[in-house]
C-alpha cells in the first residue's frame, strides 16, 4: 500500500447515518443557545505542573515553546476578527428587520390577517435569533483573562532576580500557551454560535419574505389620482377687491368725463368695457357650491 502524504478533504456523511448526523446537529444547535445565556469562570481550570526536563533545554526548545505560544495568541485574534466580521452582517440585517415589520403592522389588510401573522412570527423568530447572535458575539470579543510570562518570570518570591533558566523559561511558555488554548476554545463556541445564529435568522428572514410578497401583491394599486372640478370656483382675494375698488374709481372718473360732453363715443365704449369687466368679476366673486368627481 503506498502511503500517503498529502491528507485529503473530509468524506461526505453517508445517506444511512444521515438522520444520525441532524439529531447531532440539532442537539448542537440547543448547546450553542444554551451556552450563551450560562455564565462561566473567568479563566480555563488550572494544568497541572509540567515536570522537570531530563534532557537539556536548548535554545531551539525555547524557540518552539515560543513558537506555540504565539500560535495561540494568533488564534485568540483570529477568532476575535472573526467575531467582529460577524457585526457588519448584524447592522444590514436589524434595519431590514425593522423596516418589514413596519410595513407589514401598517400597510396589511384584514383580509390577510393569516398570512399577516405567519410573517410577523418569522420576523419575530428571525429578530430573536439575531439577537442571540450578538450575544454571542459580543462575549467572543469580551475581555478575556490572557496568560503571559510577566514579573514572577524574572522576580523570585524574595524580591530578587532569577538566575536564567532555559527550561524554566520553556515551562513558563508552555503553561502560558496551554491555558491560553483553553480559554481560545471558549471563545471558538461563542464564534461558532454567532455565525450559526445569524445564517438561521439570515434564513428564517427569507422564508418570511413570502408572505410579505403575498401580502404586498395583494394591495390595492397606488395610481395617481385626478380630481375634475366641476363647475364655477368661488375666488376672494384682496387683489380682487383692490381690482374692484380700482374699476369703482375709473368709473366715477368716466362719469366726471362724461358730463363735459367731451368725445362722447369714446367715453361710451369705455364704459361698456368698464360694465363688462365688472360684470365678469361678480361672476368670479359669486359663491357656488363646487362638486368634485375623483377619477383614477
Amino acid at each position: 500500500m503506498t502511503p500517503r502524504f498529502i491528507a485529503e478533504p473530509p468524506l461526505s456523511v453517508k445517506w444511512g447515518s444521515l438522520r444520525k448526523h441532524l439529531r447531532q446537529m440539532l442537539l448542537r444547535f440547543w448547546f450553542i443557545v444554551w451556552q450563551i445565556v450560562v455564565p462561566f469562570n473567568s479563566r480555563p481550570e488550572e494544568v497541572d505542573t509540567l515536570p522537570e526536563p531530563k534532557a537539556e533545554v536548548s535554545d531551539a526548545h525555547v524557540e518552539q515553546c515560543q513558537w506555540i505560544f504565539d500560535q495561540a495568541e494568533e488564534r485568540r485574534v483570529h477568532l476575535e476578527q472573526k467575531a467582529q466580521s460577524t457585526f457588519g452582517l448584524m447592522v444590514f440585517l436589524v434595519p431590514l428587520l425593522a423596516s418589514l415589520f413596519v410595513f407589514i403592522v401598517s400597510r396589511a389588510t384584514t383580509s390577510s390577517a393569516s398570512i399577516r401573522a405567519i410573517a410577523i412570527s418569522l420576523l419575530v423568530l428571525s429578530a430573536v435569533l439575531l439577537l442571540l447572535g450578538f450575544i454571542s458575539a459580543v462575549r467572543a470579543v469580551a475581555v478575556k483573562t490572557i496568560e503571559t510570562l510577566y514579573l514572577h518570570s524574572v522576580i523570585d518570591e524574595a524580591g530578587a532576580f532569577r538566575k536564567y533558566n532555559k527550561a524554566f523559561h520553556a515551562r513558563g511558555l508552555l503553561y502560558c500557551a496551554a491555558m491560553n488554548e483553553a480559554m481560545n476554545d471558549h471563545l471558538a463556541q461563542f464564534v461558532k454560535g454567532a455565525h450559526v445564529l445569524t445564517a438561521a435568522a439570515v434564513l428564517v428572514l427569507v422564508v418570511a419574505s413570502v408572505p410579505t410578497g403575498v401580502m404586498l401583491s395583494s394591495l390595492p394599486s397606488s395610481s395617481p389620482t385626478q380630481t375634475k372640478i366641476v363647475g364655477p370656483v368661488e375666488v376672494s382675494s384682496p387683489d380682487l377687491t383692490a381690482v374692484h375698488d380700482d374699476i369703482a374709481n375709473l368709473k366715477k372718473d368716466i362719469g366726471k368725463l362724461s358730463d363735459s360732453k367731451a368725445n362722447e363715443e369714446g367715453l361710451k365704449r369705455l364704459e361698456d368695457r368698464v360694465a363688462k369687466l365688472e360684470a365678469r368679476l361678480r361672476e368670479m366673486q359669486k359663491p357656488t357650491p363646487a362638486r368634485p368627481s375623483k377619477k383614477k
